[in-house]
């Protein structure tokens, strides 16, 4: 990492230097000499690389180095963010009363970039007292071998799962075995052997869904949350509500188990505990499983075999043992070639290939990892080689093949991949990271390099999707045209995360009541939350990045003193209690990423202001949050998210040329503005009522030839409003209506390719009207239509490519005319209580690749035509109210065999 991580902060210290050279031309010698000495500080770094895992005097020399060139980032930007706020945008009187201000500091700039150059000097003579004097000298580095260019992969499917077959055959019929007594069937393993993996098959078998009429999954991992635990399984076995949420949320350990134990005291529950590390774990969760003879059971997955023995000693874990050789190598050769089955192995790539599937010891996730590392090469021998040398080289410092193979995997990623990749360590175990926050994290931090014309978001999204190729990420979630929309990390890449940020002092993780925050963190990810009101006690880190998690169970505000908080890049709040923000918050002037969604604020302080370098601010919360006029002042704002901002008077955002996500914002406050002037907007969400002028408004927005997204809210129930004027809108490509209409607006941008409608309760049918958008391809209703019918001509709809109907409850028929519908590749019903069948015409539509019907009644699954059943590549059938699943035993069972034989059947509720 110290190449990774040191090499992009003095990269952007050298762009600072550049960037701010007016205002530090009277420091212009120490400056230059500044950045000359951290650019040959950069040429040893690339080797130590390499040497710094065998040599601990190379990791202090390297620590030392990095601490001094994240001091000089500091120093410079808040010097330059400084002098910005003395002369930008004020009066020549006011320049002139701030001169004596701006010299002052000139003066300190001055005296501690000084003052850096010598600590800089010292660090340089250290080398020999640390024994590196001969560091980078002529050395070609592994690390400088293995940076190649990436290429992307497809996203699909994970179907790479071999030599599972008949393990699960034999722990579904442990599940079904005639006992009436409550018993766990438990599978243990080490970490990486696919436990997970395992149980999500069985979990997800036809049998067993067809068996138990109440489900559940939770993980529960080493640092489990028992009332969390029990919660997500409450959650699972309920109709969500906020009602719910609200009660959950007040309950305590005994009141949650005694709740989780009503609700499955008369049913024949599975429960899937994932993951539990300890004997403690299940003391604690077993009080809330009833055994009432109803036959049921729980799934348990562990590292240590003695935590099912001590759950159940009359079932004997299953102990799922290593791949052998060759399902390894069948494994090996999807992931490092992209084969599918009875794919065989280029000639001269197999004696190498067969031997790195070897060292992977079986484990299902080395093959994984080092599948993906390898195919990231080109598929030529040498390479090949020079990966499994690499390999033995770790493999000798490490103590198991599995810590081998994701060391090297880490070693073989680019500088800006393994910051970021040891970024997603401060996020908590299991936990689903929104690819959304992250990629702003990550802008926030300055880790992007622009290519080309490409912009910083997609630039971190690519980085995100060469993660994911690489097997070192996870998706949890993935949008319709297969983008990852949330991730997870394995457990023991997120160890490996931690260890090599830990080794470097890069961040720290507060994680229990007794830890103490380090004087040096830079990076602080707060898992608990001590009582004690002074948080940091004497201790002032050089915070960039502090970030909560989990925390929404404290009972009391916290509040955070700002002056520990002057070299912040990054403020995550999510889900915190708190009042209000300080007032000082805009002391804060180097912050880039505030997250207070949730949180309960109502109102922002008037420093804001200041917050010049702000690039994403997320205030979506249940209230309104009232805000002053000081938005148009954020000049380097990219992502604001709100669900409803409240002002005096008109907000003024024109001249916000970095802007490009806005939400939240009501008709009045963006008719006062010059929209042109945003030249960077592509996502825009407006508050409408029936006051506003939309064929003005439309006009208004006409000219922004970058607004891609439009999401309109009618804010008011029963308002009919008109919405004239859309056609206008030639850039807009995506369009969300929210609210109730009753009608459809009489014309739509002609350029429109997506569309949601949402509560809008259209009284008459939409189809015929929406079928002449001529390039629509993806459309999504919820409770969007009242009527019993819809009717899609086979005139219309010649490039959807995706259709939603959601909770459309009068619905009862669908009918679809021959030839309609040619390009269609997904249909998703959901709760769509009154719907008797599916329409006979989707069986011809060839294109059709995924049917998903969730939460529909159980009358309406067991009815499933054979014929359309196996005419679909994937019918996925979910469900996720206790209210869909009771009655499931009775009247699916007829069915079983056929949707058996083509359904591809998904968890309730996915893996926390």
């Amino acid at each position: 990492m110290a190449d990774s991580v040191i090499s992009l902060v003095i990269g952007r210290i050298v762009d600072l230097l550049k960037k701010n050279s007016v205002f530090l031309k009277d420091v212009e010698r120490q400056v230059e000499r500044l950045g000359n000495d951290l650019e040959w500080m950069r040429c040893f770094l690339k080797d130590a690389e390499q040497r710094q895992d065998e040599d601990a005097r190379i990791r202090n020399w390297v620590s030392l180095v990095r601490a001094a060139a994240y001091d000089a980032e500091d120093v410079i930007e808040i010097f330059a963010s400084k002098v910005e706020f003395f002369t930008k945008d004020k009066g020549l009187i006011t320049k002139l009363t701030y001169y004596p201000l701006k010299i002052v500091n000139l003066y300190k700039i001055g005296k501690e970039i000084e003052s850096l150059g010598m600590r800089l000097k010292e660090i340089a003579d250290s080398r020999e007292e640390y024994g590196i004097n001969n560091l980078g000298e002529g050395i070609t580095t592994h690390g400088e071998e293995l940076q190649r260019i990436r290429r992307s992969s497809p996203f699909s499917e994970d179907k790479d799962i071999v030599g599972f077959e008949k393990i699960t055959k034999f722990l579904v019929a442990e599940l079904m075995k005639e006992d009436r007594n409550r018993r766990v069937v438990s599978i243990v393993g080490m970490g990486g052997a696919g436990k997970t993996t395992l149980a999500k098959k069985v979990y997800n078998h036809a049998d067993v869904r067809a068996r138990f009429n109440c489900r559940a999954w939770v993980c529960v991992s080493s640092s489990y949350d028992h009332k969390e635990v029990l919660r997500s399984i409450i959650k699972q076995l309920n109709t969500i509500s906020k009602e719910l949420l609200e009660v959950l949320e007040k309950m305590e350990e005994q009141d949650l188990e005694q709740r989780l134990y009503q609700d499955l005291q008369d049913k024949c529950y599975l429960v899937v505990l994932d993951d539990v590390w300890n004997e403690e774990a299940w003391d604690c969760l077993a009080r809330a499983f009833p055994d009432v003879n109803t036959s049921s059971r729980l799934l348990l997955t562990s590292r240590n075999r003695g935590v099912p023995l001590h759950a159940d000693a009359l079932s004997i874990p299953y102990e799922l043992k290593t791949l052998g050789q060759e399902d390894s190598w069948q494994l090996f050769l999807r992931k490092a070639l992209g084969h599918g089955d009875n794919s065989g192995c280029p000639l001269d790539l197999e004696e190498v290939g067969r031997e790195i599937a070897r060292r992977c010891g079986g484990l299902p996730l080395a093959i994984t990892v080092i599948g993906g590392l390898l195919l990231t090469k080109k598929r030529l021998k040498s390479e090949w080689e020079k990966v499994l040398n690499s390999f033995n080289t770790n493999l000798s410092r490490s103590q198991s093949g599995v810590s081998a193979i994701l060391e090297l995997s880490y070693a073989d990623l680019p500088a800006n991949l393994k910051f970021c990749f040891l970024y997603l360590g401060l996020f908590p175990e299991d936990y689903v990271i929104s690819v959304c926050k992250l990629i702003h994290m990550w802008v926030a931090e300055g880790i992007m390099q622009k290519r080309d014309a490409e912009n910083l978001e997609e630039i971190a999204a690519y980085d995100v999707e060469q993660l994911f190729s690489r097997n070192m990420i996870q998706a949890a979630e993935m949008t319709v045209d297969e983008r990852i929309k949330s991730c997870r990390v394995h457990d023991l890449l997120r160890e490996l995360a931690i260890r090599k940020a830990e080794d470097e002092n890069f961040f720290q993780i507060h994680d229990t009541r007794d830890d103490e925050i380090s004087a040096k963190s830079r990076y602080l990810a707060v898992h608990i939350l001590h009582r004690d009101k002074n948080y940091f006690g004497t201790s002032t880190p050089p915070l960039r990045s502090l970030l909560f998690f989990n925390v929404h169970g404290y009972g009391e505000n916290i509040s955070l003193s700002i002056k520990s908080f002057g070299k912040l890049r990054i403020l995550d709040l999510e889900n915190v209690k708190m009042g209000n923000l300080p007032k000082e918050i805009g002391e804060v002037r180097l912050l880039r990423y505030l997250g207070l969604r949730d949180t309960s604020i109502t109102r922002l302080p008037h420093s804001f202001g200041c917050l010049r370098y702000l690039q994403t601010l997320d205030i979506r919360n249940i209230k309104q949050v009232i805000v002053s006029n000081f938005i148009w002042k954020l000049e380097s704002l990219r992502h604001l998210y709100a669900n409803r901002i409240g002002s005096n008077a008109p907000l003024k955002i024109e001249g916000l040329r970095n802007l490009q996500t806005l939400s939240g914002m009501h008709f009045d406050d963006i008719m006062h503005n010059n929209m042109i002037t945003l030249t960077s907007l592509q996502k825009l969400g407006i508050l409408v009522d029936d006051r506003s002028e939309m064929d003005k408004l439309c006009m208004h927005l006409s000219e922004v030839g970058s607004l891609k997204t439009l999401h309109l809210y009618c804010t008011e129930r029963r308002l009919w409003l008109s919405l004239a004027g859309l056609s206008k809108l030639r850039h807009v490509t995506e369009l969300k209506l929210s609210g109730e209409l009753r009608m459809l607006p009489p014309d739509f941008p002609p350029n429109l390719s997506r569309l949601s409608l949402k509560h809008t309760l259209l009284k008459d049918d939409p189809m015929p009207i929406l079928g002449k958008l001529g390039q629509l391809s993806f459309l999504k209703m919820k409770v969007a239509y009242g009527g019993s019918q819809l009717v899609i001509s086979r005139h219309g709809f010649h490039q959807l490519k995706f259709l939603e109907l959601n909770s459309l409850y009068d619905l009862d028929e669908i009918n679809v005319e021959k030839g309609a519908l040619p390009q269609l590749r997904c249909l998703r019903i959901r709760e769509c209580n009154s719907l008797k069948k599916l329409p006979e015409e989707l069986k011809h539509i060839s294109s059709l690749d995924a049917l998903e019907l969730v939460d529909m009644r159980v009358d309406f699954i067991s009815g499933l035509d054979a014929d359309m059943v196996s005419g679909v590549p994937n019918l996925r059938i979910s469900f996720t109210e206790r209210s869909r699943r009771l009655s499931l035993l009775e009247q699916i069972t007829a069915h079983a065999r056929v949707i058996r034989a083509a359904v591809l059947f998904q968890p309730a509720a996915q893996p926390s």
